[in-house]
């Protein structure tokens, strides 16, 4: 078995080293490259302006990572915070250092991270926001913002950082051209639905096919999903976890 890691920047080294440690034939093809704000003029004046927010919703780490090269001065008092998961409040807690009573997060269990489990998170406080600022890279969250603007809330996207597909070197085609003529199974770790598609717009049609004879790792059900509408067949849950990828790893190749 042969483990592909499309996880970007840090996390996804991070969590291709801990695979590799663990014995595993693992390559990290990050499905994108991350950077910095396309716009970061527009970005940092829309920051300064924080204070007209009732809440900013980092929609990842990345994304606290962008802001907090762009934001100028301390957080003010009167904006809450939003985390949609327990490492994008870990990025938020370590960057930004804010008071902790502003932060709402989803359960610090990465298995309820997510947009639906962060608006039930924002429900469940009672609090009402009448503008919204969503801190994220040039699109996604679409149904997190929806919901808001159902609840008569504005909501202001704004970019603090870019997600480029990430094209694959010549020697990482030519060993994914041996892999396919060889004998080993892909297991694929997917930890975002955008992934799915970057993923395969680095390779031809033959590599496409290869990967969909093995087992994909999805992250969250919404990845699941795609997933399966891209012709994975067989396609395994995890969490965002490190830890909850490798145990779902290890049961895929108990397995095998």
């Amino acid at each position: 078995m042969v483990v592909v890691v499309t996880r970007p920047a840090s996390n996804g080294q991070r969590l291709f080293d801990r695979i590799v440690k663990r014995g595993y034939h693992a390559l990290w093809w990050p499905a994108f490259d991350i950077g910095t704000a396309p716009d970061a003029e527009r970005a940092r004046q829309t920051l300064a302006r924080l204070a007209d927010y009732q809440l900013a919703i980092f929609v990842s780490a990345h994304a606290v990572r962008g802001a907090r090269m762009l934001l100028e001065g301390a957080w003010p008092a009167g904006t809450l915070i939003g985390a949609v998961g327990a490492s994008t409040r870990a990025a938020i807690e370590a960057e930004l250092e804010p008071d902790p009573s502003l932060i709402v997060t989803t359960p610090d269990d990465d298995q309820q991270s997510g947009s639906e489990a962060f608006w039930r998170a924002w429900r469940a406080t009672g609090h009402r926001a009448r503008r919204v600022l969503m801190l994220r890279a040039e699109d996604g969250r679409s149904w997190l913002s929806e919901r808001f603007g159902e609840n008569g809330a504005e909501v202001d996207p704004i970019a603090v950082y870019t997600r480029h597909s990430h094209p694959l070197a010549p020697g990482e085609l030519q060993q994914l051209e041996q892999l396919i003529t060889g004998s080993e199974q892909p297991t694929i770790i997917f930890s975002s639905t955008e992934a799915v598609e970057a993923l395969d717009q680095q390779i031809g049609s033959t590599a496409r096919a290869w990967l969909r004879t093995g087992t994909a790792i999805a992250c969250h059900p919404r990845i699941a999903d795609q997933l399966l509408s891209n012709g994975y067949k067989r396609v395994a849950d995890a969490t965002f976890d490190d830890d909850s990828i490798i145990t779902t790893l290890e049961s895929i190749e108990s397995k095998t």
